[in-house]
């Protein structure tokens, strides 16, 4: 039974391996840093001096680590794990590839192998073998190191930047120093931007049998954003929940068309896989608090006039905006219905019978009853109210009647 051998002991070639990656390290270097940019094209990028420099250091110090390792015959500790990580981080902040600082530190334990092995022969198999061993323990520590580092920074780097838009955004919505805030947080505000405000419908994954409502609801959100994203670059503020919200896009290239704004918007309906209802006015980061105000109660009127899906400006509903204003004469509207309130489904009849053009026929579809019936309720909403929904001279009344009472409810989210 062959003896154990510690990693001091371990030779190759009538040599130790530590001593020989010690005395050839300055050739080592050179090896590895000639061959990752040879093998690793991001690496080519780099300026020549953080490749004579700062690259070439921490190659070293990976080198040494691993001799150490080897002449301690142990893994490799704290602090050598801190200086590899250290170096990841710095790569993070660079914006240099995690991929590509993976590849260099396998392209050197390739290395390393190579010049430690240089002179094996067959007597060497089984120290061969443990060499070997020891090699991918090294790599399986140094790409952990790398990882954590780089991940950490990557994550703080991140939640700084999220930090800083959600605060940018709630300036612009709540009013306050803009470019103030904009400028330290080092983000440049377009001339204008689109402000929408929309309301998401539910994804089918949401009421799915063994489906994870919030995580199907997470997935819908980030789809939604990320065709804004993809179509107006980084620029993008948004603060949404499952049914929706506010969304600043910044106005350029075909968003300065309103066909841009509908094309932009139905590619993130169908990027999320829901329908979307939104409202839309364009403003300077001065008067995003205004209209991001204005936008909304756009929404609330779409919603109280049963719109279909889709985008919509003010000038849209200029009527029904104007009907649904608090005030004496909207309350006075809403109350043409209160005779309603003990019939809920005459409510239901009413607003399916005008969300259907009108058509009797639809609605009973929709409700699940004959026609007769929805004629019988309908007529029996006239006899309550005393405005006949069945006769033209009625529908203006009783739709603004319908939508004052709509907007006098309180809100349902």
């Amino acid at each position: 039974m062959t003896e154990h051998k510690t990693g001091a002991d371990l030779t190759l070639g009538g040599q130790r391996v530590h001593e020989r990656l010690t005395r050839d390290e300055p050739e080592l270097i050179t090896r590895v840093l000639a061959r990752i940019q040879a093998e690793v094209a991001d690496y080519r990028r780099l300026p020549v001096e953080e490749l004579a420099g700062d690259i070439a250091g921490i190659t070293r110090q990976a080198v040494r680590a691993f001799a150490r390792s080897l002449r301690e015959d142990r893994e490799l500790n704290d602090a050598e794990l801190r200086q590899i990580g250290a170096s990841a981080v710095r790569r993070a902040e660079e914006g240099f590839p995690l991929e590509a600082v993976l590849n260099a530190y396998h392209v050197g334990a390739r290395e390393i192998f190579a010049v430690g092995s240089a002179e094996a022969g067959g007597e060497d198999v089984a120290d061969l073998l443990e060499v070997a061993d020891r090699v991918l323990a090294w790599v399986g520590a140094v790409t952990a190191a790398v990882t954590r580092g780089y991940l950490e920074e990557l994550r703080t780097k991140v939640g700084q930047e999220h930090t800083a838009r959600r605060t940018l955004l709630s300036v612009l919505a709540d009013g306050g120093p803009v470019d103030v805030v904009a400028r330290s947080a080092g983000i440049a505000l377009p001339a204008r931007y689109l402000v929408l405000s929309v309301e998401l419908g539910p994804h089918a994954d949401e009421a799915s049998p063994g489906v994870d409502a919030e995580i199907a609801v997470r997935r819908k959100l980030r789809r939604f954003l990320a065709a804004f994203e993809h179509a107006c670059g980084d620029g993008v503020l948004a603060s949404l929940d499952g049914p929706g919200g506010l969304v600043l896009l910044p106005l350029a290239g075909r968003l300065t068309e309103i066909a841009g704004w509908h094309a932009v918007l139905d590619a993130a309906g169908r990027a999320a896989g829901v329908d979307v209802l939104a409202a839309a006015e364009t403003a300077t980061p001065p008067e995003v608090r205004v209209v991001a105000g204005r936008t909304a109660e756009v929404l609330d009127v779409l919603r109280w006039f049963g719109r279909e899906p889709g985008l919509y400006r003010l000038d849209d509903v200029l009527v029904e905006y104007q009907l649904t204003r608090p005030g004496a004469a909207r309350d006075r509207l809403a109350a043409v219905l209160a005779p309603l309130e003990a019939h809920p489904e005459l409510v239901e009849t009413l607003s399916a019978y005008l969300e259907l053009d009108t058509n009797r026929r639809r609605a009973a579809t929709r409700l699940h009853v004959h026609p007769n019936t929805v004629d019988y309720r309908l007529r029996k909403v006239r006899d309550l109210t005393g405005i006949d929904p069945l006769h033209p001279a009625g529908l203006p009344r009783i739709i603004a009647a319908l939508a004052a009472r709509r907007a006098s409810l309180p809100p349902a989210r």
